[in-house]
């Protein structure tokens, strides 16, 4: 329960007991005058001195001791002044609830904002070609980052980058080597690492990238989203609506490499 909503409950109950309260609730009370002339009004017999006990007056409605005019204009000032309270009250309670349902309002919709940032978070949009998943991938190194398409492959064991991308991002050369491709050719190959990698709601910092030349004719890919970040995260593919859900990490640095 908010503090807000405490206070207005609690408000209303002070309210409602400022409109119960009647004079007719008052109990009786007492009037003495002692040897000086003093006029006093208690209400309880016991606070009476008891010599002056045989002279008490008791009043059994607040105005009982006025003259029956003054009694008459005092108890319409009193029906006035009570009116008034009560629709300061009535004007006051109808604020508040005003209020409540605003904050409840606000509440509601910062709640279904929540839950659709988590839903775009838990998919990610791809793209299908044949049998091939192109997924959009987010690479930082040292502040510079991009967006790019990669393509889903569970055969490559590293994440790739064509050159072009590792130079945009300023990678650093690790080391060197050659790899194989498809019909036996060897290309040279430089392994370097980018501050993180992210897809989805999954960010894996400090990650190994290979880096390639691209050979052959024009792809609208940039590389291969490997194993060494696709073992780490629990996924799955729903071809029908061409989206990734994934399982969200159980930190924002999840998973690590």
């Amino acid at each position: 329960m908010t503090k807000s909503l405490l206070y207005f409950k609690q408000l209303v109950l002070v309210l409602c007991l400022l409109v119960c309260w009647s004079p007719i609730l008052l109990a009786e009370f007492y009037k003495y005058v002692d040897e000086e002339g003093n006029i006093f009004y208690v209400d309880d017999l016991y606070s009476v001195p008891e010599k002056y006990r045989n002279q008490v007056n008791v009043y059994r409605e607040k105005y009982d001791y006025l003259s029956g005019e003054e009694k008459s204009q005092a108890l319409q000032r009193e029906e006035e002044q009570l009116r008034q309270q009560e629709e300061l009250n009535r004007q006051e309670t109808e604020r508040l609830l005003q209020a409540q349902e605003i904050e409840e309002a606000e509440n509601r919709k910062k709640a279904e904002a929540d839950q659709q940032k988590l839903l775009e978070e838990a998919e990610t949009k791809v793209i299908l070609e044949g049998n091939r998943l192109l997924v959009p991938v987010t690479f930082n190194n040292n502040g510079l980052e991009i967006e790019v398409i990669l393509l889903l492959d569970t055969g490559a064991s590293q994440i790739v980058l064509n050159r072009k991308v590792a130079d945009q991002l300023d990678i650093i050369t690790l080391k060197s080597g050659t790899a194989q491709i498809a019909g036996g050719l060897l290309i040279s190959t430089q392994l370097g690492k980018v501050s993180f990698v992210k897809v989805g709601p999954h960010k894996m910092a400090d990650a190994s990238v290979l880096i390639i030349p691209h050979e052959g004719a024009p792809v609208n890919y940039s590389g291969l989203l490997g194993m060494n970040f696709l073992k780490q995260v629990e996924y799955s593919i729903d071809y029908k609506n061409q989206v990734i859900r994934w399982k969200r990490p159980q930190s924002p640095d999840a998973p690590s490499q």
